[in-house]
């Protein structure tokens, strides 16, 4: 068992409320998100990409319920969920859609990292848990490559060592 310093929350005590939280946010989410998009009349690939926030969002918060996923990984995971909540991060989620991309580079790395902990299994637990379009495995590496073209520099290099990335390379080094 983890050892617990005496001001710690237990990662379970903080899963439930981060969990539930998550599971409301997802919805407003979504909805904020398709209906900016119908109001911008955005279709296409512009549109796949921007919807890709709210499908890795579900896939984070179906992973903090894995009990595959260790208490370790879960910090970094509720991490990433708490910066896609909070509506003040590098990039202000009122700056659409640009405020939503940091968000959806931030989940990415953090899946990155999901995989190069669990190896094989990470890979195999974030395919159970995807309900988004297409191979999820390509999609993290899709917009970890894209990264530096959607967001400045500093914003990628920030998210990068906050959410999985080391020396500018992701976790498996796969650049």
């Amino acid at each position: 068992m983890d050892e617990q310093h005496e001001n710690e929350v237990p990662v379970k005590v903080v899963l439930t409320g981060e969990v539930e939280r998550a599971e409301h946010f997802y919805s407003r989410l979504r909805r904020r998100v398709g209906n900016w998009l119908d109001r911008h009349r955005m279709g296409g690939k512009r549109r796949e990409y921007l919807l890709l926030l709210p499908d890795l969002f579900a896939l984070l918060i179906r992973l903090l319920r894995d009990p595959r996923v260790d208490g370790s990984l879960k910090k970094q995971l509720i991490g990433a969920s708490a910066y896609v909540i909070a509506p003040l991060d590098l990039v202000p989620d009122f700056i659409l859609p640009i405020g939503l991309t940091d968000d959806t580079i931030a989940i990415a790395f953090v899946l990155t990292r999901v995989v190069a902990v669990l190896g094989t299994a990470g890979e195999d637990i974030l395919r159970e848990h995807w309900e988004g379009q297409g191979d999820i495995l390509h999609q993290i590496e899709r917009l970890t490559a894209g990264a530096n073209k959607v967001l400045n520099n500093w914003i990628v290099r920030r998210l990068g060592g906050r959410f999985g990335l080391v020396g500018g390379k992701n976790a498996k080094n796969t650049e």
